[in-house]
């Protein structure tokens, strides 16, 4: 008996084992923070200052954190408590989360849960923020980021899995910055914790579940919002051909709220773009004519008007910061029309698609299995135990 139907006869004995990993994730990495707030949110923190026990907080505390030359300054509003190179939250309970908010810069005050790390950029210049979470924490932050809270426990579930593949597949992403992964779409979006009870659930009924390809290595579990009819090869994108990243008619997003979009810009800028940045002959009148009456009415193309010219659609998509390649353009006056279908690079899971199969009482597994070929859902541990075999 091979290694993979070793795995398949034991899988369903597996898919329950819990996980007690954790994850260190970089919080507010897109704001240059010299100071900010710290308070509990819910439990008892223990608050250390470079190794040492300063104190314990409750709801009640409130800190805040100030570079000060090459120094973290800690205070509460009735005192400073003193200068540290490192300052750790460290939460007793389980269910333990905290507030944060941004003083300088200003920002919206965020909650995550579980434990804090903050100390100073290598320029010293603003705060390396670090919220140590268990795994599954971490992955419901993100499904109700990447998803929001206005869908089904089905389409939680199914998210719930691609994020956590998507994770577990770059792990070691910003190692040696001193994290694991970010809170920005470098990574994958973590904006709070999860407050919605279903993604919760979604992600405690997968808890553990990955998605892998025949040989067994997690998938690059993309995602976007709306392929518009059609998603895309992975190679047509990235340049990288995927056994399960391939191509589908998709009939459920095409009536959904961003299925389609339009964009106007004037015809000198067109003209202008395509000869200055493609050497397109745009005063031979019928090729001009080829760029402004052009149409994608078989399905999800490639290249703009033809392979031979080399312009590839994700690029004009990127010039002209455009929703997604899937896109007709059109002259009217003196102006050209883009005509376009879908939001996001097409790759993957379409989320408004999958939501729409999820409301048609479409199951998780069925949603994967439609927009990932040949691919497999196996729970990491189970994962981890055969790699080593």
């Amino acid at each position: 008996m091979n290694k993979k139907t070793i795995l398949f006869v034991f899988l369903l004995f597996l898919l329950n084992i819990g996980n007690a990993a954790t994850v260190n994730v970089r919080i507010l990495t897109t704001k240059v923070i010299s100071s900010f707030i710290f308070s509990p949110l819910n439990g008892t923190y223990i608050i250390y200052g470079d190794g040492n026990v300063l104190t314990e907080s409750d709801a009640s505390g409130i800190f805040q954190m100030t570079i000060e030359g090459d120094s973290i300054l800690l205070k509460t509003f009735e005192k400073t408590i003193g200068k540290y190179s490192s300052i750790k939250m460290q939460a007793k309970e389980n269910d333990a989360s905290f507030k944060i908010k941004s003083v300088i810069p200003e920002s919206k005050v965020r909650s995550y849960d579980n434990h804090l790390t903050v100390e100073l950029s290598p320029n010293k210049k603003q705060f390396l923020i670090v919220n140590r979470v268990d795994q599954e924490k971490y992955i419901a932050g993100v499904v109700e980021s990447e998803s929001g809270t206005r869908t089904s426990l089905e389409y939680y579930k199914l998210q719930a899995i691609l994020c956590r593949t998507y994770l577990l597949a770059h792990i070691n992403r910003h190692v040696l910055e001193g994290f694991q992964v970010c809170d920005d779409v470098h990574c994958q979006a973590y904006l709070n914790k999860h407050k919605e009870e279903d993604v919760w659930k979604g992600v405690i009924e997968t808890r553990g579940m990955v998605v892998v390809d025949s040989d067994l290595n997690l998938i690059t579990a993309a995602f976007h919002s709306n392929c518009g009819g059609q998603t895309v090869n992975s190679q047509d994108v990235w340049a990288v051909s995927t056994s399960y990243l391939k191509s589908v008619k998709d009939t459920f997003c095409v009536s959904q709220s961003h299925a389609k979009w339009q964009r106007t810009i004037p015809l000198e800028d067109w003209r202008s773009y395509l000869q200055l940045k493609h050497k397109y002959p745009v005063d031979d009148s019928l090729l001009m004519s080829n760029a402004t009456t052009f149409a994608q009415p078989n399905g999800r193309q490639v290249y703009f008007i033809d392979k031979e010219l080399r312009i590839p659609l994700k690029t004009i998509r990127a010039d002209f910061q455009l929703k997604s390649t899937y896109f007709s353009v059109e002259q009217k006056g003196d102006m050209i029309v883009f005509n376009g279908k879908g939001y996001g690079h097409g790759v993957g899971l379409c989320q408004e698609g999958a939501m729409k199969m999820a409301k048609l009482n479409y199951s998780y597994k069925d949603i994967l299995k439609f927009y990932y070929k040949d691919v497999h859902l196996v729970d990491q541990t189970a994962l981890n135990y055969f790699r080593l075999e």
